[in-house]
């Protein structure tokens, strides 16, 4: 055998040693906690204005959802490229039903009860995004 055949023969053997796990990722498990990432790209303006908001509200909202059981995760990453940043939310969530709940403002609503607040809160991040790139993603961890 050449160089070439055992090339191919070797890139054959690994794609069908990952492709159980790979379609096995396909399907929901519910009782799989599932990372849910949302990414922006916003200006500098508007990040100064998110770092104050998240002080504000994020961060006490995060902290009860947390002991809630809500969600099992939260981290902020940033990337700042030029004038722009490039921002992303990553969310572990216990499972796919967690999914379909907007834990955020469900729990901001517990520990805000006066609702001109929320408005003011929804609104003030509400600019912070408006007109912002963005995209989301869902994924589970890939098991070996």
């Amino acid at each position: 055998m050449n160089k070439s055949t055992i090339r191919i023969i070797v890139a054959v053997l690994v794609i069908l040693l990952f492709i159980p796990g790979l379609i096995a990722q396909d399907k929901v498990k519910e009782d799989t906690p599932y990372w849910e990432n949302n990414y922006y790209k916003l200006n500098s303006a508007r990040i100064d204005s998110l770092k104050i908001l998240d002080k504000k509200y994020a961060t006490p909202v995060i902290a009860e959802a947390k002991k809630r059981g809500l969600i099992l995760e939260f981290h902020t990453l940033i990337r700042k490229l030029g004038n722009e940043y490039n921002l992303i939310f990553m969310t572990k969530l216990p499972s796919w039903a967690a999914l379909e709940k907007n834990w955020f403002w469900e729990t901001f609503r517990t520990i805000e009860p006066n609702e001109d607040k929320r408005k003011e809160a929804y609104e003030a991040y509400r600019w912070v995004f408006d007109g912002a790139s963005r995209y989301d993603g869902i994924y589970t961890e890939l098991e070996y």
